[in-house]
């Protein structure tokens, strides 16, 4: 049997594994192996909450676990630290996915001769259009998942991407030098790994308990459904949801990525004038006589000339193509996108109303199946 041993006030078995209450948590200034660490219980440590119901706080959250990647999963990672987690791997995969198309551009553009004028001239179009590909490649994936979830947000009430603070406790957080307090997750990460507990609120009786989960069912279309088994009722919906709007997503991403490709290799963006761009942003961000009304203006103005116009443009010249080959292919991945954006949200909306199944309380931990009527 370990024998319990005191430092500084915090409980340590033989094996130097934190024998303190689960509901006890290093502060984030703590520093491991210092005399002077001491055990912290603040409000925002003690359990799990959702984060991020406004748009600026979701910002924020999304910078965090973004700049979390190079900062602190990849060292962690590198350095071997124990308790390193599956969460923490999956932020880890995701740098590639942010640096290796800049990169891939950067590379290309760097290999154009200065020196050589015929070479160079076709070589930064080029690089031009690689840069904008990896732009829109971007874009069109963030697209693809804000049109599925837009779509379940207001149809069903589910935010796929609302996050929650998971709390990390110093009882299984033996990192040594890289300290890890929290990870943002999301609530509907998965149909394993769905917080069921956060849609919970507080009160005195089922009703109050349910008061989320009574909410999605009317737009589940449960509006006849007891109060009191909202919660049990809805989960076999709410799984399904989960499972088609991921893959959905993903559906749609190839569309868009390949759309917006597309509208990255047309004429509309080899412009010369690009020069005009820089001396107007130049004297955008220089001139601090410039009257806030007229900065505003001057952005919209820039925004419209460089962006906007080209944008719209570019797209009409890859539905007509250079030729009747580039024609049809414009034409045909305009409306496959189109087509799979409608077909998505019309699965979507059929397949999860719960006036098109029947719908079982889920007992235990095996989902019971939706069958259709």
């Amino acid at each position: 049997m370990a024998s319990i041993s005191t430092v500084n006030g915090a409980n340590f078995d033989n094996n130097g594994i934190s024998a303190m209450p689960q509901n006890q948590y290093f502060s984030k200034s703590a520093s491991f192996g210092k005399k002077d660490k001491k055990i912290v219980t603040p409000e925002e440590y003690r359990h799990d909450e959702i984060v991020g119901k406004n748009p600026v706080t979701r910002f924020l959250v999304n910078a965090e676990k973004t700049a979390n990647i190079p900062l602190v999963h990849f060292p962690r990672g590198l350095g071997g630290a124990p308790d390193y987690t599956f969460y923490e791997f999956l932020q880890t995969a995701k740098f590639p996915f942010y640096v290796g198309g800049p990169i891939l551009a950067a590379l290309f553009y760097a290999g154009i001769k200065f020196d050589a004028f015929k070479s160079a001239k076709p070589a930064k179009k080029v690089a031009k259009h690689m840069a904008l590909g990896v732009g829109f490649y971007y874009l069109g994936t963030m697209l693809a998942k804000s049109l599925v979830n837009t779509t379940l947000k207001l149809s069903r009430g589910i935010d796929l991407n609302q996050p929650y603070r998971k709390i990390i406790p110093t009882s299984t957080n033996q990192t040594g030098f890289f300290q890890k307090d929290i990870e943002y997750h999301n609530v509907m990460e998965s149909i394993d790994f769905t917080r069921w507990d956060l849609l919970y609120e507080n009160g005195e009786n089922t009703q109050q308990i349910n008061k989320n989960y009574n909410k999605l069912a009317k737009k589940y279309g449960l509006k006849d459904s007891n109060p009191n088994d909202a919660d049990s009722t809805l989960k076999p919906l709410i799984r399904k949801t989960i499972a088609m709007g991921k893959a959905w997503q993903y559906a749609l991403t190839a569309c868009f990525v390949t759309l917006g490709i597309g509208m990255a290799n047309q004429k509309a963006w080899e412009s010369d004038n690009f020069g005009g761009f820089r001396n107007q942003f130049d004297e955008l961000v220089r001139n601090k006589n410039l009257p806030d009304k007229q900065r505003l203006k001057n952005l919209w103005k820039l925004t419209e000339d460089y962006a906007v116009k080209p944008f719209g443009k570019s797209f009409m010249e890859f539905w007509h193509g250079q030729n009747k080959v580039t024609s049809i292919a414009g034409k045909a991945t305009i409306l496959t996108t189109a087509a799979a954006l409608v077909l998505s949200n019309l699965l979507i909306l059929t397949k999860t109303s719960a006036r098109n199944f029947n719908t079982e309380r889920t007992t235990g931990n095996k989902p019971q199946e939706v069958n259709k009527k």
